[in-house]
């Protein structure tokens, strides 16, 4: 694409993280919100007056099939993210999916599919990796600071009024822990750790069949482990602690939008490292789009495709293990 225009985004579905997501597009160096699209028409008309949008849809398909979008950011509930961006995709638009990707192995394989037969950009839209402060932490895990990395916590809860119907609970809508904010702690043990070769994991099932919390424990090559939590049944210390042999890293409180951590060693005193941080956090992943695309990338290397797809099969696991 010509670096001399703007990538025109689209968002489809304009619920509440979507309303985030545009307001962060609007800080945007390199892209601008052109359309938007709800099934409900004047949820839509107000979105796009709210967000400064030219093009407002009442169906997906018209979004997908407009020729002033380039990429579209996808925010409708998960057990609707397989279809949306296939619909998008086989209109040769790019794609940036909210997490997660999908509700399995089986439907990110097929989206993926989709976009290299289209030859079109896709991309999960797990922006927690596109943060100046997690870009910091990689790099001084790199640098050997806090020596090998031998274990991995991390947490994410809140207590939620039980609601059979929301998105939450709903196991028609892709509720539970796991898929909502488990998936944070775990793509930290993955971006941190890589792959594990062994998963155990256990569960508290609410009425509704959906995980209500859910407790992993990774384990990897060398005897190294990752211990995750997610729940909605109790309010957490939202933390990641990232431990090597010389120090470890300590990421506060909602770790996955923070701007600062500590790296703690032995005899020193406790560094704090703060870094950038623009809007909600989402401006980040929307200029890493935004340069993708005008590279001619068809996925990130930040949220590569393997990744997404390594990330939903552990998650499939977690889940098959609680029944």
């Amino acid at each position: 694409m010509n670096r001399s225009q703007k990538i025109r985004w689209g968002i489809l579905g304009c619920g509440r993280i979507a309303g985030k997501f545009a307001s962060d597009l609007a800080l945007s160096e390199n892209g601008v919100l052109a359309a938007c699209a709800s099934r409900d028409i004047e949820k839509s008309q107000s979105f796009a007056n709210e967000h400064q949008a030219a093009l407002f849809f009442d169906t997906y398909e018209a979004l997908a099939e407009c020729e002033q979008v380039d990429v579209i950011y996808i925010a409708t509930p998960n057990t609707f993210h397989h279809e949306h961006a296939i619909l998008c995709l086989k209109n040769k638009k790019a794609v940036l999916c909210e997490k997660p990707f999908a509700i399995n192995k089986s439907q990110v394989e097929a989206m993926i599919k989709v976009a290299k037969d289209n030859n079109t950009f896709l991309m999960e839209a797990m922006w927690t990796g596109c943060l100046p402060n997690i870009i910091n932490i990689q790099n001084t895990i790199r640098s050997g600071v806090i020596g090998e990395i031998i274990h991995l916590s991390a947490d994410f809860g809140f207590k939620a009024d039980y609601d059979p119907k929301s998105r939450l609970f709903d196991p028609a809508l892709g509720g539970g822990s796991l898929l909502d904010i488990g998936i944070y702690p775990i793509y930290m043990s993955l971006l941190f750790m890589g792959k594990p070769h062994k998963i155990l994991s256990s569960s508290r099932l609410a009425a509704s069949g959906v995980d209500a919390s859910c407790s992993v424990l990774l384990s990897y090559e060398g005897e190294k482990t990752a211990a995750l939590f997610s729940t909605l049944e109790a309010f957490t210390d939202i933390k990641c602690e990232i431990y090597g042999t010389e120090g470890k890293i300590v990421i506060p409180s909602r770790f996955h939008e923070q701007n600062q951590h500590t790296t703690v060693i032995k005899g020193k005193a406790d560094q704090l490292v703060e870094t950038a941080q623009i809007g909600f956090g989402y401006y980040y992943e929307i200029e890493h789009v935004n340069e993708c695309l005008y590279q001619g990338k068809k996925e990130s290397p930040i949220m590569p495709l393997a990744m997404s797809l390594d990330l939903m099969q552990l998650m499939d696991e977690v889940r098959s293990q609680a029944k």
